[in-house]
């Protein structure tokens, strides 16, 4: 009895002195899974995880089999999802894999549909999702992007699998919802996708619309020529030739611009009736503001000032009355903080004439601006007019001849 008890006394004692493993002791042996194990025991599901994408590929099946092993089928499948859903946005690769062991497919192309990247998300389905999982799964897919606005995303997902009678209708659905929102571009280029000419035909003409109200007359033109191609495409002439008669008056538009490109105020001016007439949906106070910004441009300040304050005085739009105001403040502070040069020789005829004798100032006659109003003179005539008067003849403020001599 006493050398039995002592015996067991010493394999106590030994067992004490024998080394305990630990995490790094493995990780140092290259043991993954036991290190793994280990972290189970503790409930470190997130260093479990993290050791997975460190060890090397060829040893992740024998781990995945130990995590199985260890929480069950259901347990492991709930572990790679949570895993999955931690690295959605900081490493979309490691969650694809973590949602792919999960057998999560619906979790990985979302991820992907969310990201707007919709190459990855095909890749996924095509290449990923079994056959007998396929159609349920890209159905709730498209559905999802679909109520997320990702419309285009939803009819590629169904494309991939051939369902395209489906995809035409979901896009079909989605044109029409970015024409209620005023989007017509957009539902264009849907309906053009899905073959229906005739609903690009009209978004196209809603889109020229748009662009003429908001003084985009280009813009206008090209939406109006897509429109009439949309309905030649559809075999709707009598549309076609509407909107062509619509792009027949654009020479309307054509010869204002030029007008005011080329600085002929009066008759761009003289115009804007007959454009109001044939376009209502362009503003009077957008055709103001175009012959303003050319006059800006050309150095015109005086006469800028006027077509911007016309063009303010003429909308009931508070977003581009203010516009016009914030140009009227800018050129009268570029005005303010220049210096005033004097009398100047007129290096080509003026257009604006003499504001005392009313005529025309020639190329190499002298001439002043009022300080002021920067309405130009001859410069005699002016000289004279303030010696006698003592104001400026266009805006009245007080003025001495010193004051016209410049620096």
């Amino acid at each position: 009895m006493i050398i039995i008890i002592a015996s067991l006394k010493r394999k106590k004692k030994k067992d004490k002195k024998a080394p305990i493993k630990t995490i790094q002791t493995y990780l140092e042996y290259g043991d993954f899974q036991s290190a793994g194990s280990l972290y189970l025991k503790q409930n470190k599901q997130t260093e479990v995880a993290d050791l997975y994408f460190q060890m090397p590929p060829e040893k992740r099946p024998m781990y995945e089999s130990m995590i199985v092993q260890k929480l069950g089928k259901q347990g492991a499948q709930f572990f790679w999802i949570k895993t999955g859903r931690r690295f959605e946005r900081s490493n979309p690769a490691r969650a694809q894999i973590s949602f792919l062991l999960a057998n999560a497919y619906f979790d990985v192309v979302k991820m992907y549909i969310d990201a707007d990247d919709v190459s990855r998300a095909i890749n996924i389905v095509s290449n990923n999702i079994p056959v007998n999982l396929r159609a349920g799964t890209v159905r709730r897919l498209a559905q999802y992007a679909f109520n997320r606005g990702k419309y285009t995303i939803a009819g590629d997902l169904l494309r991939a699998i051939n369902l395209d009678e489906e995809a035409d209708a979901i896009l079909a659905v989605a044109a029409h919802e970015y024409g209620a929102i005023e989007r017509p571009q957009v539902a264009a280029d849907i309906y053009n996708s899905v073959g229906r000419q005739d609903l690009a035909g009209v978004s196209q003409e809603r889109q020229g619309e748009i662009a003429l109200s908001e003084g985009r007359i280009k813009a206008a033109k090209t939406a109006f020529k897509k429109a009439v191609k949309a309905y030649d495409g559809s075999n709707n002439p009598k549309d076609a030739l509407r909107v062509e008669q619509h792009l027949e008056k654009f020479d309307l538009l054509d010869r204002f611009r030029e007008y005011a490109a080329k600085g002929r105020v009066d008759d761009a001016e003289d115009m804007i009736d007959a454009i109001s007439s044939s376009f209502p949906g362009i503003a009077i106070s957008d055709l103001y503001a175009e012959i303003a910004s050319v006059l800006e441009k050309s150095k015109r300040t005086s006469d800028a000032i006027t077509y911007y304050d016309k063009a303010a005085d003429s909308t009931n739009n508070p977003i581009k009355r203010q516009s016009y105001v914030n140009s009227l403040r800018r050129i009268g502070s570029q005005i303010a903080s220049e210096p005033y040069k004097g009398e100047s020789i007129a290096a080509e005829d003026l257009s604006d004439k003499c504001i005392v004798c009313k005529r025309q100032i020639s190329q190499g006659d002298a001439y002043v601006t009022c300080p002021n109003c920067k309405k130009p003179a001859h410069y005699s005539h002016f000289l004279e007019f303030v010696k006698v008067r003592g104001v400026c003849p266009s805006c009245n403020v007080r003025l001495k001849t010193a004051d016209l001599k410049g620096e």
